[in-house]
């Protein structure tokens, strides 16, 4: 069984919390609009809809960075693995033909 060697780069999450951030502010600025909230309540609303969303999204990238360093530990034992298992037929197949040299001789 053949395996492709890839290099594995862990992916950019550090957008993440800021996207997850905006994304809910501006559905909140929707929903103000359309129920034509006051200023006051419009701006608390926002504030607390950007603390909150921006809690959740570095959760989110906390989360996230640790899934991929299991991946990459994963990937990595997996690999040596595969490296001893790829060592480990040439050894004895070297050592079956020492055997077979002594007997023809």
């Amino acid at each position: 069984m053949t395996s492709d060697k890839k290099d594995y780069t862990t992916p950019n999450t550090r957008p993440i919390p800021i996207l997850i951030t905006l994304a809910g502010a501006g559905i909140s600025c929707v929903v103000s609009i359309l129920k034509q909230l006051s200023f006051g309540d419009f701006v608390w609303k926002l504030l607390t809809t950007v603390i909150i969303f921006g809690i959740l999204g570095s959760l989110v990238r906390v989360f996230l960075d640790m899934g991929f360093k299991v991946d990459k530990k994963e990937e990595k034992d997996a690999s040596e693995a595969e490296d001893e298992e790829a060592e480990k037929p040439s050894d004895d197949s070297d050592e079956e033909s020492d055997d077979e040299k002594q007997t023809q001789e």
